[in-house]
């Protein structure tokens, strides 16, 4: 049985976004990474399953600050909505922002 204490910083809050369609992944790989180098301080924890054009598996990501991996997942089923789900946590997040910058990666 432990004890610890800690404190919640209250400028903290998540991100999440959840669309249909399928990602041009340049332009996701582009825009996730300017986001990264711009807000890598603000974005402490971001994950994420996508739907990417040409790729017949979902595709499964992470990232912590700047640190960034994601991979091909299985198989989408034929009866299962491609959606893409995404999570940002962090710090001085604008949720319309980062929408508006997630959407711009659809096709």
């Amino acid at each position: 049985h432990h004890a610890h204490s800690h404190s919640h910083d209250p400028g903290v809050s998540s991100v999440s976004i959840v669309c249909e369609g399928s990602l041009d992944l340049e332009k996701a790989n582009i825009w996730l990474g300017t986001l990264l180098l711009e807000r890598s301080d603000d974005i402490y924890r971001m994950k994420g399953l996508l739907s990417v054009q040409g790729m017949d598996e979902r595709f499964v990501f992470q990232g912590v600050h700047d640190l960034f991996q994601g991979s091909p997942e299985r198989l989408w089923r034929p009866d299962e909505p491609r959606v893409n789900k995404i999570v940002f946590i962090g710090k001085n997040l604008d949720a319309q922002e980062l929408e508006k910058g997630f959407k711009a990666c659809l096709l």
